[in-house]
């Protein structure tokens, strides 16, 4: 997908907001034209930015590695157009449509506690000073002013009328948010873009990031050893409690596996044969009682013993518990009857 440059960007982001709930009306589309001539992008290469993305929103996540200054006029541009529909500066009265595609770019921007207001308030009023400066409906028809532009571009003017307070405001605030890494992505992007933010809105003097930059860059270093220490020392707290999840987890599953054995065990007959007669050890059963399963939980061990019968005064051979004295007569489990042995 082709990169678009960064004041397509911004100018696409503005006409898509108008065209989220269409119709595009004639003062939202002004905006994009104002733009168009201060930016001197011609229709070509506007058709060209905006053909190149099938959805409104397919630009947007090029947004997102951008220098500060594109990332926070293309957002403002997106609401002056929104705005401008609904007369007023208030976000209560846009569109669900509208509401959700800026929420989109602010999602794009990806700026840590923009979207909770703290940054948002801080470059609001110098973000639109911006955005009036380059969507003026009278860069459309005064030849004049455009030539008072070029003059303030090549001198530096623009920058320091509007860019370098905006950008001061939102370091500022990255700072007393805390965000020193978000600092200094910011300010690695705007030197990146430095050239082409010059051919935008002219000359433009750094000199004040790059030393607050040396000045903080010993603080951002710390604060990245310190973090990546932390990553370390989670990714080491993760891996242990893995390891001892995973442990459990074999242990439980070897439990459960001896358990399952235990009861597939105590479910198994063992027969032995003494006088003729089949019957389990643990049961008592014979062979006809083998579809029972045997109870070898009771704790019953049987032997085959001479004892006189159940009902009357003769003599059989019977299974005997060598524990308990239990006698399981005629070579029959009782199934209901499932007492626990109880040595005498």
């Amino acid at each position: 997908m082709e990169n678009l440059k960064l004041d397509e960007l911004i100018v696409r982001s503005a006409w898509a907001t108008g065209n989220v709930s269409p119709p595009i009306t004639e003062n939202e589309k002004n905006i994009v034209r104002a733009m168009r001539v201060f930016f001197k992008m011609d229709v070509d290469r506007f058709n060209k930015s905006y053909n190149t993305f099938t959805t409104l929103n397919g630009h947007l996540p090029q947004l997102k590695d951008k220098d500060p200054i594109t990332k926070i006029i293309s957002r403002w541009a997106a609401c002056e157009v929104a705005f401008k529909e609904n007369e007023g500066l208030k976000e209560s009265n846009l569109s669900d449509e509208e509401t959700g595609f800026i929420s989109q770019i602010t999602d794009a921007i990806n700026i840590p506690s923009f979207i909770k207001l703290d940054i948002r308030a801080d470059v609001f009023q110098l973000a639109f000073n911006v955005i009036y400066e380059i969507s003026s409906p009278q860069l459309l028809t005064d030849n004049h002013l455009l030539e008072i532009i070029k003059i303030e571009k090549e001198e530096g003017v623009i920058y320091t009328r509007r860019i370098q307070p905006l950008l001061k405001a939102f370091f500022n605030s990255l700072e007393k948010n805390n965000l020193y890494d978000t600092w200094e992505d910011n300010y690695l992007a705007l030197i990146k873009y430095k050239s082409e933010l010059q051919d935008m809105f002219g000359k433009m003097d750094l000199k004040e990031f790059d030393a607050r930059y040396k000045e903080l860059k010993p603080l951002i270093s710390n604060l990245k050893k310190e973090q990546i220490a932390k990553e370390k020392q989670l990714a080491k707290e993760l891996a242990e409690k893995e390891k001892q999840l995973a442990k459990e987890k074999a242990e439980k599953e070897k439990q459960l596996a001896k358990e399952k054995a235990e009861l597939e065990k105590n479910k198994t007959h063992e027969y032995s044969v003494s006088n003729g007669i089949h019957y389990c050890k643990y049961c008592g059963g014979d062979e006809k009682w083998r579809e029972f399963d045997c109870k070898r939980e009771l704790g019953h061990k049987y032997t085959l013993r001479r004892v006189q019968n159940k009902f009357g005064f003769d003599y059989s051979f019977q299974p005997v518990c060598n524990n308990c004295g239990d006698i399981r007569h005629y070579c029959q489990p009782d199934n209901k009857y499932e007492f626990k042995c109880e040595v005498k």
